[in-house]
């Protein structure tokens, strides 16, 4: 029996459970993935104590990706590059930390819409553990990021990480007057804040107004399903994506990282799907 599990504060929202166990069900694998709300207080303990009880390994989502970092062994070597985590995977005495956000991000848009960020200008909103992978990807894909985060020296300290020879990624302020004439290059937006999740609902990351038709909208809130800002988005004729893509690829990739196994994605949709409707 393998046992896995998501820790996060909140947890209630996620979705990672139902997927993992329609996956287990595919394969024909017997496992359990439990969501595990943890106090901030309490995470060395969370994840020692998953290591004693013999799991096989976590996912780590908000507001951990970059908090786990110090009760880790190892990290890979894209965890190392940008400096977060969102799979963790126990091998004997070690606890070895990963991230497949940022090729579960560029999968999703592959998979979803046929989309390759190769070459592409890109807006970022957010300063997060999931904004460092997925920045860390476009960067790799030898885009132009504009970053904005409502703490600018988060995303100054992003971009020091992601972006060492200072060439690909421009921090920017959030202010809809200095934001126009950068839209106006932009081909890509996407926010991996959680502005528009059931606590911010009514919110927007950036003023819709900035929006332009001819952009790919992405939002990596996955419920609910089309946030403010995905809707007003449609709306400009846009086309957009919601982060449910997204949650299934890393999902796939975290199960490459611990067995080396490609569950079925399609599978997992459907799962993820049918609990959000």
């Amino acid at each position: 029996m393998e046992l896995l599990g998501v820790i996060g504060n909140p947890i209630a929202h996620s979705l990672s459970p139902i997927m993992h166990t329609a996956a287990f069900q595919a394969v024909g694998m017997k496992g359990i993935y439990l969501p595990l709300l943890v106090e901030q207080e309490q995470l060395a303990q969370a994840i020692y104590g998953a290591q004693a009880l013999g799991f096989a390994g976590l996912n780590v989502t908000v507001p951990y990706k970059e908090k786990v970092l110090p009760y880790l062994t190892d990290l890979t070597p894209q965890a190392q590059a940008v400096g977060s985590v969102n799979t963790i995977k126990f091998s004997r005495d070690r606890i070895i930390g990963h991230t497949t956000d940022g090729e579960g991000f560029t999968a999703a848009a592959a998979d979803e819409l046929g989309f390759d960020f190769q070459g592409k200008t890109a807006f970022v909103v957010g300063a997060g553990g999931a904004a460092r992978a997925i920045a860390a990807a476009l960067v790799e894909k030898e885009c132009r990021i504009y970053l904005a985060n409502r703490t600018q020296k988060r995303a100054e300290q992003l971009a020091a990480a992601v972006d060492a020879a200072g060439e690909q990624i421009s921090v920017v302020p959030l202010e809809p007057v200095q934001l126009a004439p950068i839209m106006e290059q932009v081909e890509v937006v996407i926010n991996t804040s959680s502005v528009g999740m059931t606590d911010s609902i009514e919110q927007t990351p950036i003023d819709p107004g900035l929006l332009k038709p001819q952009q790919l909208v992405i939002d990596i809130v996955y419920n609910p399903e089309k946030t403010r800002l995905l809707k007003e988005a449609e709306k400009l004729g846009c086309r957009i994506q919601n982060g449910v893509g997204m949650l299934v690829w890393q999902a796939v990739k975290a199960w490459e990282f611990w067995w080396g196994i490609t569950p079925p994605a399609d599978i997992m949709y459907k799962a993820v799907k049918a609990s959000l409707s």
